[in-house]
């Protein structure tokens, strides 16, 4: 059950986000949203049935977002799941995130310093730079935007395609 999950809009129907379906029964539950959509997985209580949603709209505008915290779910939708060093896929609970510039050389906790890396090459590179280690990037690291965050979501869901 924890697989379902539903697209979350804001009041003008513009996707922010995707929640898990539990999260969003709840939010309608407590009149925070309206269910647009359904999963055809059912849940029951003794008395009660209800299908999990699989698009919700809450009832207010949201911020559109112009920045994302750099964090390892965040760098890891930017990346693509992708080790940026040698291009193999990191499964998410496996993720390391790599300073391209080591924190012991000056640099930070920042969208243009931080990639996603596999534990080899993560180990491989150690306390260097990718030049002093021999490693070259696939691509330099940058700010995650809001239309890249979209293009992550899971568009295997047709029903969610409509809204995006």
């Amino acid at each position: 059950m924890n697989n379902y999950q539903a697209l979350k809009l804001d009041a003008s129907y513009r996707p922010i986000g995707v929640v898990s379906s539990i999260d969003a029964l709840v939010s309608s539950m407590m009149g925070k949203s309206r269910i647009l959509e359904t999963h055809n997985k059912t849940i029951r209580s003794p008395s009660v049935h209800f299908k999990l949603p699989s698009v919700i709209v809450i009832d207010r505008i949201a911020k559109h977002r112009k920045t994302f915290t750099c964090d390892k779910n965040n760098v890891y939708l930017r990346d693509n799941g992708l080790c940026q060093y040698c291009g193999c896929s990191v499964e998410k609970s496996k993720v390391t995130l790599d300073h391209v510039i080591p924190k012991s050389h000056g640099g930070k906790l920042s969208w243009d310093n931080i990639v996603l890396c596999c534990r080899s090459c993560n180990q491989k590179k150690g306390n260097r730079t990718p030049l002093q280690a021999g490693m070259k990037l696939f691509k330099e690291p940058k700010v995650l935007t809001y239309h890249e965050y979209l293009g992550s979501l899971n568009l295997d869901n047709t029903i969610w395609k409509d809204y995006i």
